[in-house]
C-alpha cells in the first residue's frame, strides 16, 4: 500500500513530487491525468492533483421556483457547464485511493483549499476526511515542502473546512434563491423571462457603489476662490498660497487681494523640519492589489491571478493572506543572498547583507493561516516570466528588500510671507536621505519642491497677487482597488473572493468603467428596487454578521450547521417579504432604460446582463445567469499598433473567425485563430505585443500566442 498526497493543481503536484522524492519521481498517467510515484524514508508515495474544486453544490431535484434549500455535493461537471475535464481527475483519485492506506491533503492552506481536499477525500476517494493528515506550507520551495512533510498536521483543519463549506452553502442559498426571485419578479411584471442576479456579498457591494453614484448625481458644485502670490528669488519664480485655502465670498477675496497688493511683503517666519519616513509594511493581498493597480493598472482579479502563478512557480509565497507579518523563522539572509544574483537587485541586496542584523518592518494585521507575501529566494530564469508576472515579481521583491532598509529622511520647509498683514504660505519638500526609497522609490511618489534659503524679516519681491475661481468637485468614483479596500473596511467578502465579486458586477452589466467605476441604470434600479422593498438583501450589516459567524466557525466558536440554519431562517423571512412585493419589484426593474431591463425584445438582446427566454427556456433559468454577456464582440486584448480593442470577428463569406482591431478600417491589424474551441482572454501579451489567449476544447485547454511567428505555433 502507499501514501496518497492530494494537491490542488497539476503543477503543484509536480512541485511536491520533485521536492519530496529521494530520486527522480516517476510520472504516470490515468487517462489524461498525470500523477507521480516515488519513495521517501522507505515508504511508497503517490502525488495526484485535483484541478481546483472537483465537487459543487446543486439541487437534489430539479426545481424552478424559490425558495430551494434541498442541495447536495455533486461532481462539478454535473453542476456546471464546461467542466467535463474534472471527470478525469475524479476518476484518477478514485482509482489511486484504492492503492493507498494513508491520505494527506496538500491543497492550499485556506478555506477553499480545505473544502477541495475535504470533498475530494469524501466523494472521490470514498475516505472519511477525519482519517487524513495535512501538509501545511506557505511556499512551494523544496525546503518548505520538506518541512511540511516532516511536520504533518494530524488532521485537516476542520475549522477551515467547516467555514468553507458553510460559505459555499450560504452563497448558494442566497445567490440562487435571490437570483430566481429577481427573475420571477421580471416575469410577473412583463410576462417574459429575463435573468438577473444578486447574492449575499454582491448586493451590499453594489449598494455602496450606488450610494457613491447618487452622491455624484446629486452633487451641486459650490464656487470658491483661492488666492495666490507669485514671487521671485534668485531669478526663479515660486507660488505661495493664502493661509485660508478657500474663500467662499468673492467680495472678501477681492478685498484680500487689493489689501495684500499694497505690501510691503516680507518673510515673517521660516519653519524647517526633518521627518523620518519608515519603510512600508509587508504585503497582504489587499495591499498588493492596491499597489499593483496604482503601479501597473492591474485589476484586483488580475493581480491575484498573477500572484497565484508566481506562488505555483515557487517564486513568491502564498498570496491569499491578510497578514502583514513575516515568519519568525524565515531565513532572510539566505533569501537576500539569492536575490543578489539578479543584477537589478544586487546593489540593494549587498547593502543589506553588510548589516549585522536583519530586522524587517512589520504591520499590525495577522493571519493565522499564512504570513505576509514575500519572495522565496528561488529565482526565475531569464525570459521565463511574462511581462505582467515580471512586473508583479519586481514589486514584491522591492517591497521585501525595502523592509530591512533605513528610514527615508525628508525635509519639510514652510515659509510664511506677510504682505500688509495677510499671510501666504510657501511650501517645499525634499529627500535628504533616500533610505528604503533607493529600492522602492519607483513605486512611491514624493514631491520634490526645493526652495532657496529664506531668512526671517527679509523682503520678498512680489510679481503678482491674484484670485482664482474654482468649484467644489463631487466625490471621486471608486477605482477597482478602492472597491476592494472598501469591502475590507466594511468586513464583507474575503481576501480570496472580493476580486471575483467585483468581476461579477461587471459581468452582470451592473457597473462599467475599468478605472473609475460607474453604476449602470440597471445596477441603480436593482439596488433601488431591493432597498425599497426588501432592504435586508443589500444590507452590509447582515452580510458582515454572517462573515463574522464564519470566522467563529473557523475558530471553533460556532457550529457549521447552526450558522447554516440561522442563515436559512433569515433568508426564508426575506424571501417571504420578496414574494409579497414581487410585482412591485418587477415593475420597478422594468422602469430601467438604456442598458438595463426592457420589455423590448430587441433591446433585451442588447442588454449585457439580461437574456430573454422562451417558455421552454424557463427550465434553464438557473443556468442562464451568464447568458447574453457575450452579445458584444469578445475582446481578447489591446491592439499593439493603435491601442484599440482586439475582438473576435467573422469573415462574412467563409464564416470563419479571426481576431481584428475594433478600429478597422483605420487600423488593419488582424491575427488568425483556430476555428475550434472556446476562446478565453488571459490579459497576457507575447510576441510584439500580440495577445495570448486560452483555447478550451472538449478534453483539454491550452494557451497560445496569436502571432503565427511565435515559437509556440512552430511547436
Amino acid at each position: 500500500m502507499a501514501t496518497l498526497i492530494i494537491a490542488e493543481k497539476p503543477n503543484v503536484a509536480r512541485k511536491i513530487a520533485y521536492a519530496l522524492a529521494e530520486g527522480k519521481p516517476v510520472r504516470k498517467t490515468i487517462g489524461k491525468v498525470s500523477y507521480y510515484e516515488f519513495t521517501r524514508d522507505g515508504k511508497k508515495i503517490i502525488v495526484a492533483p485535483a484541478v481546483g474544486h472537483l465537487f459543487s453544490l446543486a439541487p437534489k431535484t430539479k426545481t424552478y421556483g424559490y425558495p430551494v434549500f434541498d442541495i447536495e455535493w455533486v461532481p462539478v461537471y454535473v453542476a456546471e457547464k464546461g467542466k467535463s475535464y474534472a471527470k478525469d481527475y475524479i476518476k484518477a483519485l478514485a482509482t489511486l485511493a484504492k492503492k493507498a492506506d494513508e491520505f494527506i491533503v496538500a491543497c492550499d492552506y485556506d478555506t477553499e483549499g480545505e473544502v477541495i481536499g475535504y470533498t475530494a477525500l469524501k466523494y472521490a476517494c470514498g475516505v472519511d476526511p477525519s482519517k487524513a493528515k495535512r501538509m501545511k506550507f506557505s511556499a512551494l520551495t523544496k525546503k518548505d515542502l520538506l518541512k511540511a512533510w516532516y511536520n504533518l498536521e494530524p488532521t485537516i483543519n476542520f475549522g477551515m473546512a467547516d467555514a468553507g463549506i458553510a460559505r459555499h452553502v450560504l452563497d448558494w442559498y442566497w445567490g440562487v434563491n435571490l437570483s430566481r426571485a429577481l427573475t420571477s419578479a421580471i416575469k410577473r411584471a412583463s410576462g417574459k423571462w429575463m435573468v438577473l442576479s444578486t447574492g449575499r456579498v454582491q448586493g451590499p457591494t453594489l449598494k455602496f457603489l450606488v450610494e457613491r453614484e447618487k452622491e455624484i448625481q446629486n452633487f451641486k458644485p459650490t464656487p470658491y476662490w483661492v488666492i495666490k502670490m507669485l514671487l521671485e528669488k534668485n531669478g526663479e519664480q515660486y507660488t505661495a498660497v493664502y493661509e485660508k485655502e478657500r474663500i467662499l465670498d468673492e467680495n472678501e477675496a477681492k478685498r484680500i487681494v487689493e489689501e495684500a497688493k499694497k505690501g510691503p511683503a516680507f518673510v515673517e517666519k521660516v519653519d524647517v523640519k526633518q521627518q523620518n519616513r519608515n519603510p512600508p509594511v509587508p504585503f497582504d493581498l489587499g495591499t498588493l492589489q492596491r499597489e499593483a493597480y496604482s503601479a501597473f493598472g492591474y485589476s484586483p482579479k488580475k493581480t491575484l491571478e498573477l500572484a497565484q502563478k508566481l506562488y505555483e512557480k515557487g517564486y513568491t509565497s502564498y498570496p491569499r493572506t491578510s497578514s502583514q507579518k513575516l515568519p519568525k523563522n524565515l531565513n532572510f539572509r539566505s533569501i537576500i543572498q539569492n536575490l543578489a544574483k539578479l543584477p537589478e537587485y544586487k546593489p540593494f541586496a549587498h547593502e543589506l547583507l553588510g548589516k549585522e542584523k536583519l530586522k524587517p518592518v512589520e504591520g499590525k494585521k495577522e493571519d493565522p493561516a499564512h504570513p505576509a507575501i514575500y519572495p522565496t529566494g528561488e529565482l526565475p530564469k531569464q525570459g521565463e516570466l511574462t511581462k505582467d508576472e515580471a512586473n508583479l515579481y519586481d514589486l514584491i521583491v522591492r517591497r521585501f528588500l525595502a523592509l530591512f532598509m533605513e528610514p527615508a529622511v525628508r525635509e519639510i520647509m514652510k515659509v510664511i510671507i506677510n504682505s500688509n498683514n495677510h499671510r501666504f504660505i510657501l511650501s517645499g519638500a525634499r529627500t535628504l536621505k533616500e533610505g528604503w526609497l533607493k529600492v522602492y522609490g519607483k513605486y512611491v511618489k514624493f514631491d520634490e519642491v526645493i526652495l532657496p534659503p529664506f531668512n526671517e524679516g527679509e523682503p520678498v519681491k512680489v510679481i503678482q497677487i491674484k484670485r482664482e475661481k474654482k468649484k467644489t468637485k463631487p466625490p471621486a468614483r471608486y477605482s477597482p482597488a478602492a472597491v476592494i479596500k472598501k469591502m475590507e473596511d466594511l468586513g464583507i467578502g474575503t481576501k480570496a473572493t472580493r476580486a471575483q465579486i467585483l468581476e461579477t458586477l461587471y459581468q452582470r452589466g451592473y457597473i462599467e468603467g475599468k478605472k473609475k467605476i460607474k453604476v449602470t441604470p440597471l445596477g441603480m434600479r436593482v439596488v433601488e428596487a431591493l432597498e425599497k422593498n426588501v432592504p435586508d438583501i443589500v444590507s452590509v450589516e447582515l452580510t458582515r454578521a454572517f462573515e463574522e459567524k464564519m470566522e467563529e466557525i473557523m475558530a471553533g466558536k460556532a457550529k457549521r450547521d447552526e450558522v447554516i440554519e440561522e442563515s436559512k431562517e433569515q433568508l426564508i423571512k426575506i424571501l417571504k417579504v420578496f414574494k409579497e412585493k414581487e410585482l412591485d419589484i418587477g415593475k420597478m426593474l422594468l422602469e430601467t432604460t438604456g442598458t438595463g431591463v426592457t420589455t423590448s425584445k430587441t433591446n433585451a438582446k442588447k442588454a449585457g446582463a439580461v437574456k430573454e427566454l422562451t417558455e421552454e427556456g424557463e427550465k434553464a433559468v438557473e443556468k442562464a445567469v451568464d447568458t447574453g454577456k457575450r452579445k458584444k464582440p469578445l475582446v481578447v486584448g489591446k491592439c499593439p499598433k493603435c491601442g484599440g480593442d482586439l475582438v473576435i470577428r467573422y469573415n462574412r463569406k467563409t464564416g470563419k473567425r479571426f481576431v481584428g482591431c475594433s478600429n478597422w478600417p483605420k487600423c488593419n491589424v488582424t491575427y488568425p485563430i483556430l476555428q475550434r474551441g472556446e476562446v478565453i482572454p488571459t490579459n497576457k501579451t507575447c510576441c510584439n505585443g500580440a495577445p495570448v489567449v486560452k483555447i478550451r476544447e472538449k478534453n483539454r485547454e491550452y494557451e497560445i500566442c496569436l502571432d503565427m511567428n511565435c515559437k509556440d505555433w512552430k511547436r
